[in-house]
This record gives C-alpha cells, sequence and structure tokens, in this order.
C-alpha cells in the first residue's frame, strides 16, 4: 500500500467512526462508542503496519519534539496564572476554587507525566 491510498483509508475510516459515534451519542449508547473508536484504532494499526512508503522522518520528529517543548511550557505557564486568577477569584464564587484546583492538578499531572516519559526514554538511550 502506498501513502496515497493509506491516506484515503484514514479519511474514510475517520468518516466512519465520526458516523459511528454520532449515532453512539444519539442513542446514548457508549459501548457502541467506545468499541468503535478501539476497533477504528486496531485497524490503522494494522493498515499502517502495510504502508510500503516513508511515512514520517527525522525532520517531522524534530518538529514534533519542539511543538511538544514548546505546547507543555505554553500549557503550564498558563495554567499557573490561571489557577492563581482562579483561587484568587474564590470569594466572588465558591466553584472558582474547583476549577483552579482542577486546573493546577492538571498542570502537574502532566509535568508529572512528562517527566515520566522523559526519564523512560533516558533511559532507554
Amino acid at each position: 500500500m502506498n501513502y496515497k491510498q493509506y491516506r484515503n483509508f484514514r479519511i474514510i475510516t475517520a468518516m466512519l467512526l465520526a458516523a459511528v459515534m454520532s449515532q453512539a451519542v444519539i442513542f446514548n449508547n457508549y459501548i457502541l462508542a467506545i468499541f468503535a473508536v478501539i476497533a477504528a484504532m486496531a485497524v490503522m494499526f494494522t493498515v499502517k503496519k502495510k504502508v510500503v512508503d516513508v511515512l514520517a522522518d527525522e525532520r517531522d520528529y524534530q518538529n514534533a519534539g519542539k511543538a511538544a517543548r514548546y505546547s507543555l511550557g505554553i500549557f503550564s505557564a498558563l495554567g499557573a496564572v490561571l489557577t492563581m486568577f482562579f483561587m484568587f477569584q474564590r470569594s466572588v464564587d465558591p466553584a472558582y476554587e474547583i476549577i483552579g484546583s482542577t486546573l493546577a492538578y492538571s498542570v502537574c499531572g502532566l509535568l508529572l507525566l512528562n517527566s515520566i516519559v522523559f526519564m523512560y526514554y533516558a533511559k532507554q538511550n
């Protein structure tokens, strides 16, 4: 399978998944939605192995690393500022404290996950 066939297959799979997901939402059938996503992932994983063309090169991986690094930094800094804003506004509405705490734990969880993945890849090299 070449890259053009793979791209077309991805588009068709996304369209089918969107149709099944919309029906699952309409009928409130979460089992169907979960099954559809897992099936689509399995199909795409299988089809991706059959592609003989190059899907990504070193530049793509380098750009992805830069994008991830900057995205992590921007999200962390913005999340910290918004956390402080919401925590200071808790006297206006008590729900702001919950929002601020959730955002703070999200930022901490993301940074912890990044550290764990980084340590894993550092050990690989």
